[in-house]
């Protein structure tokens, strides 16, 4: 066998698009083609890092079936017109940093009884349009729970970072693949190219795809108050309030040092999943620059748009676990919505039998194993330190 052959085809991205319109039998993207620029750049970088066999034909799978996915919701749109005229309402969003108590306080606000959050298997597989009648037996569930089965087996360490159960409420960051601007990309497949193209850029149109997503999702499957979550709306607050003018944002607070090697911890685990190269120094480095980058974006926003701030509820870490019920509380009255007793009947419940409880104290890193040097995280952080410093106090 050839190292060619050993090594897999290089990836091509004309090549990538020939693939998807062959397995569809469809060749309209649309007129909307912006996301053609991330798509090329994710290619290009995939290639950069020369990615062994198993890397190359996970990013193939992975970026011909996005570009399949394109295709059909054009086509979708084609038969039915009617999806891209629905209003998708206001949307309560949580975006604060990963691991600052983000997926507690979108798992409770989820449990309201109004609350509409895409589950992690429409996200990842977001074609065909999921319907009502069968959204807890959809087959995506088993399809994509066997890919999670498939990375624990390889990094058995991501269960106690992690809940590891696509029919919980998912991250944005996940639909953001569709529009070839995700921050999960470097999670998944490493490529540092990509990484620094997205710490640097604004991608145009992000918001469009991520608005079309909501309304295949409620089209014909259940319907209520957006409630999303993702730490990667903080590199485009503009973006997202030009396309949701009425959004109800909750940023989360805690420490950036501990915030940072905890993330580095859990992308390395998700990169000795999919066989790609691991290098401590290097996986710190990018969440550094890459969420500094974006915290730093983030507080100047606010800093210069009155109209954002005025969206933005701001919850420190040790306010949601001292007291859950309370932070709930404070959201709903912050946006003026109504606390019903459903609602704190769940949380009530949720609280008591919580398998994230087991996580605790499990997950174990430092600043140090990944290279990351505090007092420069607070350095190139200055600004957010000296703004939310009275948000990251230890109870």
């Amino acid at each position: 066998m050839s190292p060619a052959s050993e090594q897999g085809s290089m990836l091509d991205a004309d090549t990538l698009v020939a693939e998807a319109k062959a397995a569809t039998g469809l060749d309209d993207f649309g007129a909307d083609r912006s996301f053609e620029t991330g798509f090329r750049r994710l290619v290009a970088a995939v290639e950069a890092m020369s990615p062994p066999p198993q890397l190359r034909e996970t990013a193939r799978g992975k970026i011909t079936g996005l570009l399949a996915t394109r295709l059909r919701y054009v086509q979708d749109e084609k038969e039915h017109p009617e999806i891209v005229t629905q209003d998708v309402g206001a949307p309560l969003v949580v975006c604060g940093l990963p691991r600052t108590g983000t997926t507690i306080t979108y798992d409770l606000l989820c449990l309201d009884p109004s609350a509409r959050a895409p589950r992690e298997w429409e996200w990842y597989v977001p074609w065909p349009a999921p319907e009502e009648a069968t959204f807890e037996s959809d087959p995506r569930i088993a399809q994509v729970q066997s890919n999670y089965e498939n990375w624990l087996s390889h990094a058995p360490q991501l269960a106690d970072i992690q809940r590891m159960d696509c029919t919980q409420p998912g991250e944005c960051n996940h639909g953001m693949m569709l529009h070839f601007a995700s921050t999960n990309f470097p999670a998944e497949l490493g490529v540092p190219e990509f990484a620094r193209w997205l710490r640097e850029t604004v991608p145009e149109g992000q918001y469009r795809t991520h608005k079309r997503m909501l309304q295949q999702f409620q089209w014909k499957g259940p319907k209520g108050r957006w409630t999303l979550k993702s730490p990667q709306h903080l590199f485009d607050l503009p973006g997202l309030l030009e396309t949701y003018p009425g959004a109800m944002l909750v940023w989360t607070h805690r420490d950036p040092v501990k915030t940072f090697s905890s993330l580095a911890s859990m992308i390395s685990g998700f990169l000795a999943a999919v066989g790609a190269p691991q290098d401590a120094a290097a996986i710190g480095r990018s969440v550094f620059d890459t969420w500094s980058a974006g915290m730093a974006r983030a507080t100047e926003a606010r800093a210069s748009r009155p109209d954002i701030e005025a969206r933005i509820l701001d919850l420190a870490h040790t306010e949601i676990v001292d007291d859950p019920m309370a932070a709930i509380k404070r959201i709903y009255a912050r946006f003026d919505l109504p606390f019903g007793e459903v609602h704190r009947a769940r949380i009530t419940r949720f609280l008591a039998d919580n398998p994230a409880a087991g996580r605790l104290g499990k997950h174990q890193h430092t600043a140090e194993q990944f290279g990351i040097d505090p007092d420069e995280v607070r350095s190139r952080l200055a600004g957010y330190y000296a703004r939310y410093g009275h948000l990251l106090a230890k109870a």
